[in-house]
């Protein structure tokens, strides 16, 4: 009955991180519906509050910030063009995290990253055949995955479960996201807690881990993706941690080095330099910042700052229907969220994680990645409520208070 217990539990929490990590872009939410995934995300989040009764001390004061969080939020429904289905969203992401790491406390970030990895696994590979091949290499496959379309009734991928084709990006690994700036931020979280994290895994298991990662994160020719590798580098090998072997150091290193060559002496490696760069900053030999996706987010940044400029009243919250009326755009999901929910609810809920980074951490460095993490996530990126974000900054703060009242060590320390 154990066995069965312990088995039953696994299966439950693995279902759970997927449908966290589908909240990130994956194709779930669409087939079932945006609404209804919120909906599922809720009741999931609920019944394992109500049923497992564990975790006092920490439910206790968890559950205070979430309903903090949702309590401002109506709040601003009330004055505001603010929808409850957003508040709803917004609040749903805490929640189910908490919920998941809830189900099995001491296996639930060597799941989660275990999830990941075979995800980024079979990323590397059809990415890989589709780069030898083809994109419609895979063409025989397509009428069966499902698919989503532009405006305009265009196709724009196919699949997305597992693995998604997208034809936007189909020189690009997405992964099963719908862009590779979303696929990027799940593997630099993944990569961030194999670096920064690492009793958590055996050595061997940490080195394959790291290696798939780093390479997956290399193949979404992602700007903002090879910032937070930029970032997850310096800081690493800046960390001085007695777990951080200088084995694990001088492999990290010889990847980097193995990966400067490689960019700047092969052919394929000159195209990814083109697109992740050159194509995106430069126009005719000259340095422009409004090309690409690198101009969406500076138009982004600038058309938030005008909008709180013109008209400090958005900072009470006016929701993303209104935002988008008045045409600003939401590239930069940390600035657009500040506007959409508002300053006060804004400040509750990165109040309270950006303090338990700050609280609870391995030093400096690692205080330091998770913060400069999240910046590039949210100046880079629409999608700033993403579940590996907040997994970053609180996992930490769950596993210290986990316990703290029975003194019982249930999780392996990190």
């Amino acid at each position: 009955m154990n066995y069965i217990h312990k088995y039953t539990t696994c299966i439950i929490q693995y279902l759970y991180i997927y449908i966290m990590i589908s909240s990130a872009g994956m194709a779930l939410p669409a087939y079932i519906g945006n609404d209804n995934f919120i909906i599922l995300t809720l009741l999931m989040g609920i019944y394992y509050v109500l049923k497992k009764k564990t975790l006092f001390h920490l439910q206790k004061q968890y559950l205070l910030f979430i309903g903090c969080l949702f309590f401002s939020m109506l709040l601003v429904i009330i004055g505001s063009t603010l929808s409850l289905g957003t508040a709803l969203s917004v609040t749903s992401i805490p929640l189910i995290i908490y919920t998941t790491y809830k189900i099995d406390p001491r296996n639930y970030l060597q799941r989660f990253v275990k999830l990941i990895f075979y995800i980024a696994l079979i990323s590397i590979i059809l990415f890989t055949i589709i780069r030898l091949f083809g994109f419609n290499s895979f063409s025989g496959i397509f009428p069966h995955l499902y698919t989503s379309f532009y405006r305009e009734g265009q196709v724009y991928s196919y699949g997305g479960f597992l693995y998604r084709f997208v034809t936007l990006h189909s020189d690009r690994n997405c992964g099963p996201f719908g862009e590779p700036g979303q696929y990027q931020c799940v593997l630099a979280v993944a990569l961030y807690f194999t670096l920064f994290r690492p009793l958590l895994f055996k050595e061997k298991e940490r080195m394959l881990y790291m290696i798939v990662f780093f390479f997956a994160l290399i193949t979404t020719l992602s700007t903002s993706g090879y910032i937070s590798l930029s970032i997850l580098i310096f800081c690493f090998l800046l960390h001085s941690s007695k777990a951080t072997n200088k084995r694990m150091k001088k492999i990290y290193i010889a990847m980097i080095i193995g990966t400067v060559f490689f960019m700047s002496t092969t052919e394929l490696g000159s195209e990814f330099l083109n697109t992740v760069v050159f194509h995106k900053i430069y126009a005719n030999g000259q340095l422009d910042f409004s090309l690409s996706s690198g101009g969406a987010r500076t138009i982004s940044i600038s058309s938030v700052l005008s909008t709180i400029y013109h008209h400090p009243i958005t900072l009470v919250g006016v929701g993303y229907d209104e935002l988008r009326n008045m045409g600003v755009e939401g590239c930069a999901g940390f600035l657009f969220l500040l506007l959409a929910i508002g300053i006060m609810p804004f400040s509750i809920l990165f109040g309270f994680c950006f303090y338990q980074v700050f609280k609870y951490n391995k030093g400096i460095w690692d205080i330091i990645v998770r913060i400069l993490l999240v910046i590039n996530m949210g100046l880079g990126q629409p999608h700033i409520i993403n579940f590996a974000l907040f997994t970053m900054m609180l996992y930490p703060y769950f596993i210290v208070n986990s316990f703290k009242k029975t003194r019982i060590s249930h999780v392996r320390s990190c």
